[in-house]
């Protein structure tokens, strides 16, 4: 993949519009029978339209279907360019269960499969590594979700002008059809075409449509009443299955929680379990349907509950190496969700002990005990973080390292996908502890040279991260001119996979590297498309942020403000638009900005794998990675003029004792044991590279609003004494595999005076080159 490829500029970043306000109507959820007219006025009568009940089981996109059935006949009659533009989704969302491996209509018994849902194709890797740890990736579907909500955006004014959409037993829809309907109101309202949805919940509702109710633009008529488990059971039979069949339901249980249908993962689990106890199976084969019961319930914030089941499936277990995988689940749930490392600690330990009962431990056991000394040196690292003295942070923090080498020589010679997967998270996860110790410079040299067989593969969307990772190591050590490259790469790349989600954060932390090397200019050109962006993506937060970033730009630049860039200041933040009104000056307009909270957000250590915006499923009460690396979660960027990098590195992580690579590792042993051959699974497919855990083995949600005080210390664009390296350099821990030339420094644009308050700015600020420029559809 080469990054300096340039794709068209899609046309919302020519659109100059910036103002738009959230959708405050279009859902609303009948819990009783009432008369539509009454519910939503007279005119909605005549706009009705009906949508059947889907059938039992929430299989995948029950929903829609029910929905395309109404729909596509219409469209295909009326509309069949529209039907040619969405094209690929559409074969998505129409496409027939397919019988998969033993699953499927020709296995020996002759049974037949499982159906296993027609949305995104989730790889075996994604599948399995949501029922191996507790993690969440919703970047991928999200992407799919937005294709398929704009389809409904352009299709259904077939159905009239303004469609009021009147769906029976709403409560059984599943959850992917219902969040790309709620996305599609969205969208229709920001593109001035209305849809209304009438939801009748058949059954009183589900927790998921609870968590809907919170949006803005619901509306619940009647109290309905919530189950703790989906009421219907799924529509086909399963039969007894064993854990050491890896494939079968296992794959559809993990392809379910994958794709965030959880209702459809709690049914299948339920119906695995009573047919196993039925037929007497294994004890090992009900403790792992109940792990899964666990994973799936933490992912929706049941931790409580999630707890439970893992230590009921802890008392069923018996195999060793079963056992030590609960133990490190309660212990990863522990830590991420209760924040107590201590208690984590003790499951950890007990894992480790029933490890250590096997006479010949074999491959699952060796794999099993590299993922918990990996846990344990997650807790190292945020009791570290959390330490005051800096003789125990720094003890600890070694002892981070050696953990993780530890787990890296368990398993460096292993072959197969597992043992490659672990490989790659120990290996990122070396390079994030090198991050948070002050140490970028090493941990860029180290990321380059463990990335390189990845980047090998050809896929671009291993580039993306790879580029964002390596820019935000070179903004941290206050190399402004190479981050900026390296965020421009990552952006191109991200433009030729026509990804928005990743896109609007890439070109914010452009526009954030730009003011930090006050380029002021620059920095509000991609705040611009930022917001453009997140403006198309009806991300309110993102949107808010990005606003915030533009108008700092112009304000510390001393730029007039373009009438776009005015009138959305006046929706989202009047005080500043009215002391700008008032011909207020630079620092007058920079108190206004501040007392109207503009803020932005720096980036972050990691790209996000998961999107609250479109799974509806909250956000986590601490961002891990933001509070391991010290990077804030909000700053005001007219708070930071004064500042030089070092005085903003100075209170942030101490850089502190690093192994010395001979001494704790053969030198290069990472970098040379993931350049080995990738698995095939890695080469193609969906679900992207492995997780690790400074990647967020991502956070099932606890709370709907980012907790700030949880996050420690301002962002690290550090100075080389901060980041460990010195005037010649530091010795990396791992030489690099590849060598790759440091991108060069942009020259800084020449001064110009302001231009004058009531000169036209339109010019200024109309769609140009920029680094975003070449980003796709």
């Amino acid at each position: 993949m080469n990054s300096s490829a340039v794709a068209a500029r899609p046309a919302w970043l020519q659109d100059p519009t910036l103002a738009w306000r959230p959708a405050v109507r279009g859902v609303v959820l009948c819990a009783h029978p009432h008369d539509l007219a009454g519910c939503l006025g007279p005119n909605a009568v005549l706009a009705a339209v009906a949508i059947g009940p889907p059938p039992p089981g929430y299989d995948h996109l029950c929903g829609v279907q029910e929905l395309l059935a109404v729909l596509l006949p219409a469209a295909r009659a009326a509309l069949p360019e529209v039907l040619q533009r969405h094209a690929e989704v559409l074969s998505l969302l129409t496409r027939a269960n397919e019988p998969d491996g033993p699953d499927g209509p020709d296995r020996p018994n002759g049974q037949g499969h499982v159906p296993r849902g027609r949305f995104v194709p989730v790889s075996e890797t994604a599948s399995l590594g949501t029922t191996r740890r507790i993690s969440r990736e919703s970047h991928t579907t999200a992407g799919w979700i937005d294709r398929a909500a704009r389809f409904l955006v352009d299709a259904l004014p077939v159905l009239g002008e303004r469609p009021v959409l009147v769906i029976e037993a709403f409560d059984h829809w599943d959850r992917i059809s219902v969040r790309i309907l709620y996305r599609a109101v969205l969208i229709a309202d920001q593109q001035g075409r209305p849809i209304t949805v009438r939801g009748l919940l058949r059954d009183g509702g589900t927790q998921f449509l609870q968590r809907l109710s919170r949006q803005r633009a619901v509306r619940v008529c009647g109290t309905p009443s919530v189950p703790d488990a989906p009421r219907a059971a799924p529509s086909p039979a399963v039969e007894p299955w064993r854990s050491a069949e890896p494939i079968g339901p296992l794959r559809a249980i993990g392809d379910a929680i994958a794709l965030q249908n959880f209702e459809r993962a709690d049914l299948l689990i339920a119906a695995h379990l009573a047919a196993v106890g039925s037929a007497g199976g294994r004890v090992d084969d009900l403790a792992d349907l109940i792990r899964l019961q666990a994973i799936s319930q933490a992912q929706t914030g049941r931790i409580d509950s999630a707890v439970a089941k893992l230590e009921e499936s802890l008392r069923l277990a018996e195999r060793p190496e079963l056992r030590a995988h609960l133990n490190y689940l309660l212990a990863l749930l522990v830590t991420k969700r209760r924040d107590d490392t201590d208690t984590a600690r003790t499951y950890y330990l007990r894992g480790l002990e029933c490890l250590a009962s096997l006479a010949e431990p074999g491959v699952d056991a060796q794999v099993e005990k590299a993922w918990i000394l990996n846990g344990l040196a997650l807790a190292a690292a945020i009791d570290a973080r959390e330490a005051e003295e800096s003789g125990r942070r720094e003890q600890l923090f070694q002892a981070a390292f050696e953990l993780e080498f530890d787990a890296f020589r368990l398993v460096r010679e292993m072959p197969g996908d597992s043992a490659f997967y672990l490989r790659y998270n120990l290996s990122h996860n070396l390079a994030f502890l090198l991050q948070i110790t002050g140490r970028h410079r090493q941990a860029e040299d180290f990321l380059r040279s463990v990335s390189a067989t990845m980047l090998g593969t050809g896929r671009p969307e291993f580039y993306v991260p790879h580029h964002y990772a390596i820019a935000v190591l070179q903004l941290r050590r206050g190399s402004h001119a190479e981050a900026a490259e390296s965020f421009a790469a990552a952006v191109r790349v991200a433009g030729t996979l026509r990804d928005p989600f990743h896109l609007e954060k890439l070109l914010a932390a452009a526009g954030y590297t730009d003011m930090r090397r006050g380029d002021h200019t620059a920095a509000a050109r991609h705040y611009r498309d930022a917001a453009r962006t997140a403006r198309r993506l009806c991300d309110e937060k993102a949107f808010a942020q990005d606003l915030a970033g533009l108008l700092w730009a112009l304000t510390l630049g001393r730029s007039q403000w373009d009438r776009h860039a005015l009138a959305a200041a006046r929706i989202w933040y009047p005080e500043a638009a009215g002391a700008y009104d008032r011909g207020a000056g630079q620092e007058r307009l920079a108190e206004a900005l501040t007392t109207a909270g503009a803020e932005v957000a720096p980036p972050s250590s990691k790209l996000p794998s998961y999107l609250p915006a479109v799974d509806l499923e909250g956000l986590p009460e601490r961002d891990l990675n933001r509070f391991l690396a010290g990077i804030t979660s909000r700053e005001n960027p007219g708070q930071l003029s004064g500042r030089s990098v070092g005085e903003r590195e100075a209170v942030a992580v101490d850089a502190v004792g690093v192994p010395e690579t001979g001494a704790v590792v053969e030198e290069g042993e990472a970098a040379a044991a993931v350049a080995k051959e990738v698995p095939p699974s890695l080469r193609g497919g969906s679900g992207g590279g492995p997780e690790v855990w400074q990647a967020g083995a991502v956070e099932p949600p606890v709370s709907r609003q980012e907790r700030s005080e949880a996050v420690r210390g301002p962002v690290a664009a550090g100075s080389g004494a901060a980041s460990g390296t010195g005037p010649a350099g530091s010795q990396p821990v791992a030489e690099a595999v590849v060598a790759e030339a440091a991108p060069g420094a942009r020259p800084a644009p020449a001064e110009t005076a302001p231009p004058s308050r009531h000169a036209e700015a339109e010019r200024a600020h109309a769609p140009g080159p920029s680094v975003s420029g070449g980003v796709g559809r």
